[in-house]
């Protein structure tokens, strides 16, 4: 069975930095694991080292520019993943970017963070996607995402001063291609400003919010894609 790229969905540009709306729908969601102190807003705001300035140049960029490396990489030990991150931002189709080459290529071991999304640990929501597999149907980046539970960790680490960030698993949840297009999986994904068609907004608790999306369930030929989307969220907590 052939087998491609995730599609996370169908993304509408309203201003310069995008508005993303994609066809999923809310199922609900499992208590959270509180087992954790998540970083309040003036903690994130005051941190010596983040994110903004391995990515600041890539946000410059529209969303249908190429993608681009950033010095970025994702880590998640429970599933054994190291993954350079790439800056990117939708297709022609108006799907979230997930660059797809050919069968060595790098993109199936790369993660793809919609760069109209927040910063991956600033106050908000950074939307990240992977691969589920290959074009032999083996396990690409979030191949294994799935086994993700509560209380896992995840780790931004910028390459250049080495400094992580920390985010710890909250919740998991697969929706159907056909619980489509409802806000409250929209604002899960990304946020309350991509899907409306505004800039990334701050969090209404003030937290750093990470979703990680891969595709799901069976392979559909007639849809070329997967049935189901696979979202798993996490805090940062330091």
């Amino acid at each position: 069975m052939k087998k491609r790229l995730l599609i996370i969905g169908t993304v509408v540009v309203v201003l310069i930095v995008g508005a993303v709306v994609i066809t999923f729908a809310s199922s609900p969601r499992s208590d959270l694991d509180t087992n954790y102190t998540p970083m309040a807003a003036q903690q994130i705001a005051t941190a010596k080292h983040n994110m903004s300035s391995a990515v600041v140049a890539s946000m410059k960029l529209s969303l249908e520019s190429p993608a681009v490396n950033v010095p970025i990489d994702v880590v998640i030990p429970a599933i054994g993943v190291k993954s350079p991150l790439q800056a990117v931002g939708m297709t022609r189709s108006h799907a979230m970017s997930a660059p797809e080459g050919g069968a060595g290529s790098s993109d199936w071991s790369n993660t793809f963070w919609y760069r109209g999304s927040a910063v991956p640990g600033a106050v908000g929501t950074a939307t990240i996607a992977g691969h589920i597999d290959d074009r032999f149907g083996d396990y690409a980046v979030f191949g294994r995402l799935s086994s993700l539970v509560a209380g896992n960790r995840i780790y931004v680490r910028n390459t250049k001063s080495g400094v992580s960030e920390e985010f710890i698993v909250t919740s998991a949840h697969a929706y159907t291609l056909a619980q489509a297009a409802t806000r409250p999986v929209l604002d899960l994904i990304y946020g309350t400003g991509p899907p409306v068609g505004q800039p990334a907004q701050p969090s209404v608790d003030g937290l750093a919010h990470l979703s990680l999306v891969t595709c799901a369930g069976t392979w559909v030929p007639s849809l070329d894609t997967h049935n189901e989307r696979l979202v798993v969220s996490a805090v940062r907590i330091r």
